[in-house]
């Protein structure tokens, strides 16, 4: 059996966790980052090419991670006759606030507060979400006054969020069909352009993420994230059956209470920050891209690869 996916987003910890698993490992790269792909021993076979829609036709079982919506396109993934891990029909569900807020409302999950452009007041701080997973590009605060002409040029969906002012944590999961089990995987903030605000006098700067960092979130805090969980994983299994397979997050905004501004449907990229929940579990710390590995082999071994897959 050999996993594939693109090389981006977690492809590392993929391929990593992959051959630590015992799998072959696959991916398809682009020609401009052939050079650092290729020397990665963790990788058996790479396939250059500018056209990533040629992993739609994969013979392996696919691993989808957050550059896949951008590369594929939704239609393409569901119409796929390819394997992949996890439910595919759920990639979507992170991508429209529409779909966003029927998963947080069916699961009781507290969201932000969200106002029309004519509803804002002049002196109020409010943070403004482009639609779709996107890295925080686009993403942007600004006073009620500074609205209108702000907004003005934006062709894209987007929202106007109170801002909150607080930590912004992400809540990394796995739900496992084959051991009916949730586990807590780590929490981790993100690395953005525009903390360069603490430094300097502000100004306006993009949201878009640079990297992540672990966070060790004070574990009182934890039961009630890992409930949230659950009950995402319960309106999911309503809302799209089969429902989670797999990787999953969170995101919330902390100010003494929580609030979900949104969640990744697939491995999230602040995994790729070092966490050790997973030792409580397996009593070894796992990348995520190893507990993947895992899943895969364990469904293997017991002859269920069909749940884990479609």
């Amino acid at each position: 059996m050999i996993l594939s996916t693109i090389a981006s987003h977690s492809a590392l910890q993929i391929v990593t966790g992959a051959k630590r698993e015992g799998f072959k490992t696959r991916l398809y790269v682009s020609p401009k980052r052939k050079a650092f792909y290729s020397s990665l021993p963790v990788v058996d076979e790479l396939r250059v090419t500018r056209e990533m829609g040629e992993i739609l036709k994969d013979e392996g079982v696919v691993i989808p991670h957050g550059s896949f919506v951008a590369y594929l396109g939704i239609d393409a993934i569901e119409k796929s006759k390819t394997r992949f891990f996890g439910n595919r029909r759920f990639l979507k569900w992170e991508t429209r606030f529409e779909l966003v807020d029927r998963a947080l409302k069916k699961a009781g999950i507290p969201g932000v507060e969200v106002f029309d452009v004519d509803e804002v007041r002049d002196d109020e701080l409010y943070f403004v979400r482009m639609e779709g997973p996107r890295g925080g590009s686009g993403h942007f605060i600004a006073r009620g006054r500074e609205l209108p002409e702000k907004l003005a040029g934006v062709k894209e969906p987007y929202r106007i969020e109170r801002f909150v002012d607080g930590v912004f944590i992400y809540v990394h999961f796995f739900y496992s069909p084959l051991l009916e089990r949730l586990e807590l995987f780590g929490v981790d903030e993100r690395l953005v352009i525009a903390d360069a605000n603490g430094r300097r006098p502000f100004k306006a700067l993009p949201y878009t993420i640079a990297g992540n960092r672990s966070v060790a979130l004070r574990e009182s805090l934890l039961p009630q994230l890992y409930d949230y969980g659950l009950a995402f994983v319960e309106a999911m299994e309503k809302l799209e059956p089969p429902g989670v397979i797999g990787p999953f997050a969170l995101h919330f905004a902390y100010d003494t209470s929580f609030r979900c501004v949104g969640f990744a449907s697939r491995i999230d990229g602040g995994s790729n920050a070092k966490h050790w929940y997973s030792s409580i579990y397996w009593g070894e710390e796992l990348m995520m891209g190893q507990r993947i590995a895992r899943e895969i082999r364990m469904a293997m071994d017991e002859g269920r690869l069909e749940e884990v897959v479609t």
